[in-house]
């Protein structure tokens, strides 16, 4: 291979529809463009260092035409015509000197991009199921599809935690928490990379877990402000997930993050990208590099060429951004002597050994047919309906107001900006346009009721904006109406650039706060002296006091995906049971954080503030269904374990109420006396039991010393201190029912 072979191997440019690039030569935006670059016809650079690449290595996202909706397309691609779009650019790689094939990359935080492809619920939503197995289903079926129209890794599936939710990139991460979020990445990464047989199958696609070592909590919850947080705090909080991930389940994509750490630039950065990555966590893939000019933003590199030699030493192998720095640049660095080749080669060596590992060699090309056939099939929108409504979280229920009963209620006043607009229902980098159907709240509660029940629709307000003309119509529907429910929340719909956008990448937030005139909204409805639900479609923790202080009724919505509409319309009525918990922490107000449920003691027992109480307003875990729980008898196997031991806990759960329920059961660990400073509790165990009315059912968790008790101690090292332990069980971080005490020597 050539030098301009190689540097063609680590360029998969994101791609752009050409209504963004203007005049660019960026080899994206265009038909013509792209196959110059798979046949190595792309020019980069100017005078001397001109420098015309290899055939090309692939592309990011070339399947998401719209930028999730940023754009309008006449005629967006169908299932089919993807995977021959992927069919006839591997062709053209295929015939050309290196006949290498092409590896295409897309996002993949909560599906396939490509339209027509099965819209899961996004982050926050898959993460309030409390169920790993759901997760690697749901993953299962999205690598399923993506492979089908000739996608090869799928990005953006978030392994670090969402622990601020002013950033606006949160959207992704399933929970603030290590534990859950190691147990979600535990189980899709195998059934992402493992599916039908290995990476070889038509049905496995390579996990890319974002972002390599994290992006936030960071300064200010601002989308490119740094890191603050030392080596300890790192290792005991932020670890977990990316041990799981990469040293247990094998994942072999990453992107290194955007951010600087603790003054190190993550993309320059030698100790988190190969001595933490691939010595410690044993990473054995392929480091995508998508903001190298990081380097130069933050006065790390002072040239081109400097930040090229920094991220190729550091580790990052693939550029995604059609940027100098690893095209001409590094060329001319290579050329130089200013770079060794040999960290080219390894580079190179690195894609091209996934490439392999993909069978792409053998067989690059997929079958149009079964695109269509397995791209949103009925076994998918089934798997997408059960994962919305496992994801609703009921907050509050005054009274048993929900279920709404059909055979009471005569006429519902359905009201609010996120009521009847299906596509903030999709969440951010959705399959877009979907080319099925996403029925909205408004269209699914219609159908669900049929005759029998009146639904009076009212838009009220926007999302955002001061507009409060449509106050006095849904005043009106609301005081001749049973139960008003009012669906407020955020706007991730109208594509990347969108700025009516309140949540979603380069979206951060100031405020917690429902934006523009909807709580005033919901004031005026409650006013009416209806019985109020308010739905709130958000993909953040927001800070809903008032809602929480006086309506009867709260249920979180999140961002439930194409069957959302359908699951929030069942749980109103009874029809599917509110099972979903909070995966973080909800704040009184944007003035507590950070907050988050696994608070050291100080923190934990402080005092109020002046003007408020220092505790959450929904804690970590909370969630309520429609039955009642007793919980009693709580036992181990073995109270007294060594430090490489094991034991089990048991606890009785009783359903208590007169319809049969889900009881999400939450093992917690306070470590007694410690040598450093631990959070008063940390989650070790979930448990979802479906219990029968009047039936007791035995829930046990398995306690493991190794993995269940550690901390880092003052010498970074991760170890299992002897002492005791106290095992609290309850239902939420701050209902804790029963304890035990363990002991380790």
């Amino acid at each position: 291979m050539t030098l301009a072979d190689k540097i063609a191997q680590l360029n998969i440019p994101v791609c752009l529809p050409q209504e963004l690039l203007g005049d660019s030569t960026d080899p994206t935006g265009t038909v013509a463009n792209r196959e110059a670059y798979v046949r190595g016809r792309t020019v980069v650079g100017t005078g001397a260092g001109q420098l015309r690449l290899g055939p090309g290595g692939g592309f990011f996202g070339l399947v998401n035409q719209t930028l999730s909706g940023s754009v309008e397309v006449p005629h967006p691609l169908t299932p089919r015509e993807q995977a021959e779009q992927h069919n006839r650019l591997q062709r053209l790689a295929r015939d050309t000197r290196l006949g290498i094939p092409l590896l295409e990359i897309s996002e993949g935080t909560h599906g396939s991009l490509g339209p027509g492809s099965t819209i899961f619920p996004e982050g926050l939503a898959l993460g309030a199921t409390f169920d790993p197995e759901l997760i690697g289903q749901v993953y299962a079926a999205v690598a399923r599809e993506a492979r089908a129209v000739g996608i090869h890794a799928l990005s953006t599936i978030t392994a670090e935690l969402n622990r601020d939710p002013r950033y606006g990139r949160g959207i992704w991460a399933f929970s603030e928490d290590p534990y859950l979020t190691a147990a979600f990445v535990g189980a899709l990464v195998p059934a992402v990379q493992g599916a039908g047989g290995g990476l070889t199958s038509d049905e496995s696609v390579v996990t890319s877990l974002v972002t390599f070592p994290m992006e936030s909590p960071n300064v200010g919850g601002l989308e490119t402000s740094s890191v603050e947080i030392g080596e300890r705090a790192f290792r005991q909080t932020h670890l977990e997930p990316w041990r799981v991930g990469f040293a247990e389940a094998g994942a072999l994509m990453t992107e290194a993050s955007e951010q600087t750490i603790d003054g190190l630039v993550v993309h320059g950065s030698r100790k988190y990208l190969t001595d933490l990555l691939r010595d410690e966590l044993r990473f054995d893939g392929v480091v995508i590099g998508n903001d190298l000019r990081s380097l130069i933003r933050e006065h790390v590199a002072a040239t081109a060429q400097e930040a090229a030699g920094l991220g190729l030493r550091a580790g990052v192998d693939i550029s995604l951004a059609w940027d100098e720095i690893y095209l001409d640049q590094l060329a001319a660095a290579v050329r130089e002597g200013r770079v060794d080749e040999a960290l080219l080669d390894r580079a190179v060596r690195r894609v091209l050994t996934l490439k392999e590992r993909l069978g792409l060699f053998e067989n690059p090309y997929v079958d149009a047919a079964r695109a269509e056939r397995v791209v949103n099939c009925a076994p998918h929108k089934a798997l997408a309906l059960r994962a919305a409504r496992e994801s609703m979280v009921l907050l509050k229920n005054e009274g048993e107001l929900l279920p709404l009963a059909a055979d009471r209620v005569r006429t519902v006043a359905l009201i609010g900006p996120n009521a009847d607009n299906k596509l903030n229902l999709l969440g951010e980098y959705n399959a877009y346009p979907a080319l099925h159907e996403t029925p909205s709240i408004r269209e699914a509660l219609t159908r669900l009721l049929g005759d029998r029940v009146r639904v009076r629709y009212e838009r009220g307000c926007a999302v955002t904006g001061a507009d409060t003309s449509g106050f006095a119509a849904a005043r009106a529907a609301a005081r001749d109406a049973d139960v008003a429910v009012v669906v407020v929340g955020e706007q991730t719909s109208g594509g990347y650039f969108s700025p009516d956008r309140t949540d979603g990448e380069l979206k951060d937030t100031a405020s917690l706060a429902l934006t523009g005139v909807q709580q005033q909204l919901l004031e005026e409805v409650h006013a009416t002296g209806t019985p109020t639900v308010a739905v709130v479609v958000t993909g953040r923790a927001l800070a809903l006091p008032w809602a929480t202080a006086h309506l009867p009724a709260l249920l979180v919505a999140w961002l439930p995906g194409e069957a959302g509409g359908r699951a929030v319309a069942e749980t109103l009525f009874g029809r599917s049971e509110p099972t979903g918990r909070l995966p973080v922490t909800f704040p009184r107000d944007v003035g507590q954080l950070p907050l988050t449920y696994d608070q050291k003691h100080a923190r934990a027992d402080a005092d109020a503030y002046i003007d408020m109480p220092s505790t959450p307003l929904h804690a970590f875990g909370s969630g309520r269904g429609y039955t009642t729980f007793r919980y009693s008898g709580i036992r181990l196997d073995d109270s007294h374990i060594t430090q490489d031991g094991r034991t089990h806990l048991h606890v009785d759960i009783t359903n208590t109420g007169k319809r049969a329920g889900t009881e999400v059961v939450q093992l917690y660990v306070t470590d007694d006396l410690a040598s450093v400073s631990l959070p008063r509790i940390r989650l070790r165990g979930v448990a979802k039991r479906r219990v029968a009315a009047g039936e007791r059912v035995t829930v046990s968790f398995p306690v493991v010393a190794a993995r269940d008790l550690t901390l880092v101690d003052e010498q970074l090292r991760t170890v299992v201190e002897p002492g005791t332990f106290t095992l609290s069980i309850g239902s939420a971080s701050d209902r804790l029912h029963q304890r035990i005490s363990l002991t380790v020597s």
